[in-house]
């Protein structure tokens, strides 16, 4: 039996814990053990041979691959470098974590004008506009500000820590995830804000329904794919997020760590065991 870990931080880890009894499940059909770990618990260690190791609670291991749950790409390098697979990689993990380099990373494609805030010198030149941390997930501190004043309120409950500034998407309030496993696209489900604000994830509230792919949206979705596989950085299981303009849709971010509780809502698509079946095939 193949051992397989979940990692995740201890913070994040207290609220999936029925995601991780389905992989639990879902893992014993297909003679994997799958077990959660917390980074808090891991000692990563190079020895005098500059050999990277790793301890769990103060005692050596070796798991067979790791499915990464967390968002901290040191991690993801140094188990790696032991020569365990990580699913996503620690490329996928650096990119997608910070939306600034998500950016970089996809130049050319359709998506928000953006700055990038590292302080107070920026002050847009018309409202709305959407204030975001750079590295958050979940719809933290996401803002719709209105005039100067709460522009800066949200700056404020950003800064020292970086954050982006946007035009609105014309069509605010809906976005799509498209769910992809090992870079092909398994599902989307539209998002959409039941208060008309900005914010339409799952969590906070906003309704959800299984959404058949447009021409534009499957072909945009492609193009992120083979970016990532073209810089050796494959989405193993990620979502694609897209907000929609005048001109269609455009590219909101990309989620390393990404949920499933909208999918499981809207189909019968079971994609944990089938993530599970897809790593059983490559360990």
């Amino acid at each position: 039996m193949k051992n397989l870990w979940l990692l995740y931080e201890e913070k994040d880890l207290r609220v999936n814990r029925d995601y991780v009894a389905a992989m639990r499940r879902a893992g014993k059909e297909l003679d994997l053990a799958v077990k959660a770990v917390t980074t808090e618990k891991l000692s990563l260690c190079m020895n005098e041979y500059g050999m990277p190791h790793l301890l769990l609670d103060g005692k050596a291991a070796h798991p067979d691959a790791v499915l990464s749950r967390m968002r901290i790409p040191l991690y993801s390098r140094h188990i790696e470098a032991m020569g365990i697979p990580v699913f996503n990689g620690s490329l996928v993990c650096d990119i997608c974590n910070d939306k600034r380099y998500t950016y970089q990373f996809l130049k050319g494609l359709p998506m928000p004008k953006t700055t990038f805030l590292a302080g107070n010198t920026f002050a847009p030149s018309h409202y709305p506009q959407v204030v975001k941390p750079a590295c958050s997930h979940g719809g933290d501190r996401v803002t719709l500000v209105k005039d100067p004043f709460e522009y800066q309120q949200a700056v404020d409950g950003i800064l020292p820590e970086a954050g982006l500034v946007q035009d609105v998407a014309q069509n605010r309030g809906w976005d799509l995830r498209v769910y992809v496993l090992f870079g092909k696209i398994v599902a989307g489900v539209m998002r959409h804000s039941k208060d008309g604000g900005i914010v339409s994830n799952f969590k906070k509230g906003g309704d959800v329904t299984l959404h058949s792919l447009t021409r534009d949206e499957e072909s945009l979705a492609n193009e992120v794919i083979r970016r990532f596989d073209q810089a050796g950085a494959p989405l193993c299981f990620a979502g694609i997020d897209f907000l929609y303009d005048t001109d269609g849709p455009i590219i909101g971010e990309v989620e390393d760590v990404v949920g499933s509780r909208m999918l499981y809502q809207t189909s019968d698509i079971d994609i944990v065991s089938l993530y599970l079946k897809e790593i059983k095939n490559r360990i």
